[in-house]
């Protein structure tokens, strides 16, 4: 087995027996290997109506939690560690009931990640329409 550099990082061999996945939803990333950069995203309008749908529409631009900046990442944190980057990571079995919004599920390493959701949830009561 050769390992790769790509960047500062050595791209490594995985060896996944068995590997069950229930769901991964609303702009997750289910990696297997080492990766360079991810950057899962999402954005969420989520309305609940009592009494059915109708056809109202909903827009993004009318709510500020989806023109908000997000902050700048924070520094890097220096820990011991250590790591066997020539050597293929084996995993036997895994069972992932769920990723969602906007995380990552890696088997592997990873040199940088920014993760961003906004989400807008609320309801629409009848009495309060009144």
């Amino acid at each position: 087995m050769k390992a790769v550099k790509t960047g500062s990082m050595i791209k490594r061999m995985v060896y996944v027996d068995e590997m069950e996945t229930q769901s991964l939803t609303i702009g997750s990333i289910l990696e297997i290997g080492d990766v360079y950069r991810a950057a899962p995203f999402s954005k969420i309008l989520a309305v609940q109506r009592e009494g059915g749908v109708q056809s109202d529409v909903f827009n993004f631009e009318d709510y500020s939690i989806f023109s908000l900046k997000s902050t700048p990442p924070l520094a890097p944190v220096e820990i011991q560690s250590y790591t066997y980057q020539n050597r293929p990571i084996q995993v036997d079995s895994i069972r992932v009931l769920g990723v969602s919004t906007a995380s990552v599920f890696q088997i592997g390493g990873i040199e940088h990640i920014n993760a961003i959701n906004y989400t807008k949830h609320f309801r629409l009561l009848e009495e309060e329409e009144h």
